[in-house]
């Protein structure tokens, strides 16, 4: 799970506002939304927003998908490196290992 709450601080700091983005056109529309929905001061938050949407679109899961060429574009913007605007935490499945997948193979 990626939380981009920093990066959203770090537009504050910055003063850019969601009119300066939408009027110069700095972060497609779109994925300014990713941006916001995979934001909060926890983890938690950001879960129960991701939850919150799969239960009002039908257990659809939101496309939180931002490429590494946006956060690129974004970092020149901001003058930083990808590390001071995202926290990523990945829930490891011991299922998912390479040894579990394929080591009888």
């Amino acid at each position: 799970m990626v939380n981009y709450n920093k990066m959203l601080e770090k537009l504050k700091e910055k003063g850019i506002t969601t009119y300066t983005i939408r009027k110069k056109a700095l972060i497609p529309q779109g994925t300014y939304t990713k941006l916001k929905m995979c934001s909060g001061e926890s983890w938690d938050e950001v879960q129960k927003k991701l939850s919150k949407y799969k239960e009002e679109h039908d257990g659809k899961d939101f496309m939180s998908d931002v490429s590494t060429k946006t956060i690129e574009d974004i970092c020149q913007l901001l003058q930083c490196q990808p590390q001071d605007l995202i926290d990523w935490h990945v829930e490891l499945d011991p299922a998912l290992s390479y040894e579990n997948r394929y080591g009888n193979e």
